[in-house]
């Protein structure tokens, strides 16, 4: 039996800025039967609060309390390792989360990566792997390898993370999706025992692998970026695999899930 979900965003109930079918709902199915559940996103473009905003304008009930990032997860994790300078390879939006400590050290103890798009370069990683030479800590929000746009799927930040954690010698400390961190965090105060949450996702290795790591069962779907192709070369299998969030309801009832 299920007692709470877990669902990623970007590709599940949304993509490229249009809402998907079926996925309000979804959420109002999950309510009228008293099921709890949050979003957890590996997008580190974004404060939680303009996230939730843009949520909100593409037509998706959700409040920020419901939601947590990637790019939050980086903060909560910095203030307990108690660090006060760090540097941000955020995009400009993003760093609002990081506004308690000191972005403008030159000697920074950590250097936190997310999704800066088309902005990589050069001389940004060779600055990057100095300073991490130097002594500072590698904090990466996660370590996606791709997400899809409009245009096809698109190389992302994992792929950067991995060419410093090789440069440097070092190994970065990951805070989003698929780290057992991220998930414990997301389910705090839900009731169940871990087989009773499930995860809803477009990615194999993010939220269908990470999740399962925690026993929780596994609803992969076929939007976003899964491809066939990828899915029949993978190692990782879900519980279940269905059409789109709008068939979640219907999947789980035929199954007697609940």
């Amino acid at each position: 039996m299920i007692k709470a979900f877990l669902f990623d965003l970007d590709g599940v109930f949304y993509e490229d800025n249009h809402l998907l079918p079926g996925a309000n709902n979804t959420l109002e199915w999950l309510q009228e039967m008293r099921i709890p559940y949050r979003f957890i996103t590996n997008n580190t473009t974004s404060p939680r609060k303009k996230l939730t905003e843009k949520l909100n304008r593409l037509g998706l009930k959700v409040i920020e309390d419901q939601l947590i990032s990637a790019n939050y997860a980086g903060v909560l994790y910095l203030k307990k390792q108690q660090v006060k300078r760090c540097r941000l390879v955020l995009r400009k939006a993003a760093k609002a989360d990081y506004k308690d400590f000191d972005i403008s050290s030159n000697a920074p103890e950590a250097i936190v990566v997310g999704d800066i798009g088309e902005s990589w370069d050069y001389p940004l990683l060779n600055g990057l792997m100095n300073q991490l030479l130097d002594g500072a800590k590698l904090v990466a929000l996660h370590k996606g390898r791709y997400f899809q746009t409009k245009k096809g799927l698109t190389l992302d930040s994992g792929a950067f993370v991995a060419a410093l954690e090789h440069a440097s010698e070092t190994k970065a400390f990951v805070v989003g999706k698929p780290e057992a961190a991220f998930f414990e965090l997301a389910t705090l105060g839900l009731e169940g025992q871990p087989h009773q949450i499930a995860m809803v996702g477009d990615d194999l290795i993010n939220d269908i692998g990470g999740a399962q790591r925690m026993k929780y069962q596994t609803f992969l779907v076929k939007t976003g970026k899964f491809r066939s192709i990828l899915y029949k070369k993978s190692k990782i299998r879900p519980n279940h695999l269905i059409e789109n969030i709008g068939n979640l309801k219907e999947y789980i009832l035929s199954k007697g899930l609940l």
